[in-house]
């Protein structure tokens, strides 16, 4: 049976129809840019030198050739992190701007009054790449050569021994605290916006004491321009094997604290961009010049992806829950 004309031009209607949405679709498919198609910002909310800032330079410039495009870092330091978090947060959720996210990105929510994000709901996970060990360090002329002579000498004084600190809430002010809490001693922090700075100022002789990244550490140990006193790990590190631990040295508890590394998104970022820049991420990582620097620099590689990385947070907030009211610490 026969259609009808005006069934057939309706017919016809409809075809022409959806072959041309089909064409458009297919054209705007390969007209979108592929990510990413311009430079990448990775925030780094520590001053430049620091442990953060190194690692995050060795990754970046990995990206940067694997993409074709410049990936840009940018220290936006203040606040313990807060500063540069913040920045992160307020970013257009379009891949074009990262996080380096640090252990700060935990503490800060017991240790900071009214943090403008939530370390959540404002962030999307997108790669853990590790963690890195510390290292309690002296400046040369400081007269002590171990942690005992560290707490005799605070004991003696009490608050004339100082030592340097990313302010409260950081993995090197909780390091202090928890040493002094356990030897029951009061040394003095003075305040860095940045591990690259309190470490100059270590060298100077302007601070006393710093617990400090190895990333951070290793090179000034080596040029004997400070002394090792403590390994802030559960076991001696192979790059210093005959700086005791602080376990060995009798307290235990300091090896709780630690610093790790990884990368998050503003919320709201595409799923497919957060695939692409971990799958990208655990490449670069993997390349043997690439994982021999980080590996030379005291990272201890340990990969999660976008998930896990997720469960890894929400643990450390359950933790760092634990050691504020163990420690009696209270929002500044």
């Amino acid at each position: 049976m026969s259609m009808n004309p005006g069934r057939r031009r309706a017919a016809s209607t409809v075809l022409c129809s959806l072959f041309a949405g089909w064409l458009f679709a297919a054209g705007a498919a390969q007209a979108a840019p592929a990510y990413p198609d311009k430079p990448v910002r990775l925030i780094v909310p520590f001053a430049a030198g620091g442990f953060s800032d190194v690692l995050t330079r060795v990754v970046g410039a990995a990206l940067a050739q694997k993409w074709g495009q410049p990936v840009v870092v940018e220290n936006r330091a203040g606040a313990n992190g807060v500063i540069g978090t913040t920045a992160a947060a307020r970013a257009a959720p379009d891949g074009y701007t990262l996080l380096i996210a640090l252990d700060s990105h935990v503490s800060n929510n017991f240790l900071v009054k009214s943090l403008p994000y939530d370390t959540m709901k404002d962030f999307s996970p997108i790669a853990f790449l590790g963690t890195a060990p510390m290292v309690l360090m002296a400046n040369p002329g400081f007269a002590a050569n171990n942690v005992a002579d560290v707490v005799r000498l605070a004991k003696a004084q009490p608050n004339t021994v100082n030592y340097g600190t990313l302010g409260s809430g950081s993995q090197i002010h909780m390091a202090a605290r928890m040493l002094e809490t356990a030897a029951d001693v009061q040394m003095t922090p003075v305040p860095y916006k940045g591990g690259g700075p309190a470490v100059s100022d270590l060298m100077a002789g302007h601070i006393q004491l710093l617990f400090a990244s190895v990333t951070s550490a290793l090179p000034v140990i080596q040029q004997h321009r400070a002394k090792a006193l403590a390994v802030v790990f559960p076991k001696r590190l192979a790059a210093l094997p005959d700086v005791p631990t602080m376990a060995e040295q009798g307290y235990p508890g300091v090896e709780k604290v630690g610093f790790w590394f990884g990368v998050m998104a503003p919320a709201g970022t595409p799923a497919s961009i957060i695939e692409k820049v971990q799958a990208d991420l655990a490449d670069v990582v993997a390349q043997p010049d690439v994982a021999k620097r980080l590996a030379d620099m005291g990272l201890q590689m340990q990969p999660m992806g976008p998930a896990e990385f997720g469960n890894f947070v929400q643990a450390e907030l359950a933790r760092w829950a634990d050691l504020v009211k163990r420690e009696n610490l209270s929002p500044q």
